[in-house]
């Protein structure tokens, strides 16, 4: 018996909230090629099966943990699970997913425990280090921990897996990152019917805006950017891969006919890249009328957005999006390898406005390299984005995200260290706890920044409306 595990969330009542609760859509992805392998699994949602509940999280007073409790959810193990996977997509849930681990362990001492997601692919070796987890998955997992567990089922040497982390004795064997699937359309569609999803689109438990019945979904795989803040090289290489139009758009009306979705969220990293296929699939959803709405809150690229093509997204439903201009200094983004032209991206700001889009956009100070006037450059770029009738800005100090080169640079440079404060640390950055890593700007001039800089914003917001 195969059972996935997806961890109970986290909350934080110290700044403004972050974590809103998603249908695990990768877990979702991996139960549906575990089930077409033909293991029989079961899934136990952490979050999702007690939406309402919450418990205090054991070392801090200031946040709380949705969902099952950890004995709730060892409880709900079938007895005969001899692989246990669980996923950790954020490296904020690492500490309670360790917990989780060990109490799964002290359970079950004989299953194989195995760790997916980002989090895993970023740092697998202190996860084998300081966890009882067996395996790490690296990269993207349906292919790889459909080929873990026949190699486990086979009796072969587990070292033999691509794409994998194994513990060794008192070492940790790497077998590089698993091959990314090329034929994308070919695999199976998310088993959203082993995850209570309904409690999440009942709820609105969305990272998107509250269009109705939502359903997460994925048009695209991967990014071909290597932007030095960001973990997708290293988990997802740089290879971006879209799906056929007309199978995407027949999730679309599927999702619409079994489970009333007429809103989707569109989970992925970088959706708009070439203009054909967005031009593509929006034409196939306005021939079918399917009468939905969808948007990108995660952010896509502005390359190749202009009049028409906003045109062709709010004609075929989206209905909001969001851009990621990162910073308004030139020299920093030329350092982070954000390959952005900002003059071409206010002017795609300006398309959407006008279309009528719902527009936010990404900011983020305090980037290593930052400096009192490359952040004067950014409020300049703020102020700009409010004049032209950008509805929301999100403006985050910079936390280095596991995996990335940024991270690996701030190892080397003795700045960081992998405990549970350093993983939890994004949970305050918007608070004074959050540490400024730029050389140039202390702590506190950073937070008092990121505030002037909402303020800002806003002011002309409401002034121009």
């Amino acid at each position: 018996m195969i059972t996935l595990i997806n961890p109970p969330g986290l909350k934080t009542f110290s700044g403004l909230q972050m974590h809103t609760p998603n249908p695990p859509l990768g877990l979702a992805y991996v139960a549906a090629a575990v089930r077409e392998a033909g293991f029989p699994y079961r899934v136990i949602d952490g979050t999702g099966e007690a939406l309402d509940a919450v418990s205090p999280y054991p070392d801090r007073r200031d946040f709380m943990v949705q969902g099952l409790t950890f004995g709730e959810i060892v409880e709900r193990i079938p007895s005969d699970s001899d692989v246990i996977g669980i996923s950790c997509m954020f490296s904020t849930l690492w500490p309670l997913t360790r917990t989780l681990a060990e109490r799964v362990r002290a359970r079950f001492p004989r299953a194989l425990l195995v760790l997916g997601g980002e989090h895993g692919t970023a740092v697998p070796e202190h996860v084998l280090h300081a966890s009882p987890f067996d395996v790490v998955v690296l990269g993207e997992g349906e292919e790889t921990l459909v080929g873990l567990l026949r190699t486990r089922a086979a009796g072969r040497p587990l070292a033999g897996v691509p794409g994998i982390a194994v513990r060794e004795g008192d070492r940790v064997v790497q077998t590089g990152l698993s091959p990314r699937a090329k034929d994308v359309d070919a695999i199976p569609l998310p088993d959203w019917d082993a995850f209570p999803i309904e409690e999440y689109v009942a709820r609105h438990q969305m990272n998107g805006i509250n269009l109705g019945r939502s359903m997460p979904i994925l048009g695209t795989r991967g990014c071909p950017f290597q932007c030095t803040f960001c973990s997708n090289p290293a988990m997802w290489t740089q290879r971006w891969i879209p799906r056929d139009p007309k199978l995407l758009a027949d999730e679309m009306a599927l999702y619409r006919a079994k489970y009333g979705a007429t809103n989707f969220d569109f989970q992925d990293l970088t959706a708009i890249v070439k203009r054909q296929w967005i031009v593509d699939f929006c034409r196939e959803l306005i021939a079918r009328g399917l009468e939905v709405t969808w948007q990108m809150p995660s952010g896509t690229r502005s390359e190749v957005f202009d009049a028409e093509v906003a045109d062709l997204l709010y004609r075929s439903g989206c209905r909001a999006l969001a851009f990621a201009p990162e910073s308004g200094s030139p020299a920093i983004l030329k350092r982070v390898k954000k390959q952005v032209d900002l003059g071409h991206m206010l002017a795609a700001m300006r398309a959407a406005v006008r279309r009528g889009l719902k527009l936010s956009c990404f900011i983020v100070i305090g980037f290593p390299d930052d400096t009192p006037a490359t952040l004067r450059q950014t409020l300049r770029l703020i102020r700009r984005m409010a004049v032209l009738g950008v509805h929301d800005v999100a403006v985050s100090k910079f936390v280095p995200y596991p995996g990335s080169e940024l991270f690996q640079r701030l190892q080397r440079e003795g700045k960081l260290q992998l405990d549970d404060a350093f993983f939890v640390s994004p949970m305050d950055f918007y608070t004074k706890k959050a540490p400024s890593y730029a050389d140039r700007v202390s702590t506190g001039r950073l937070y008092w920044t990121m505030l002037w800089m909402f303020v800002n914003f806003y002011v002309i917001s409401f002034a121009c409306r």
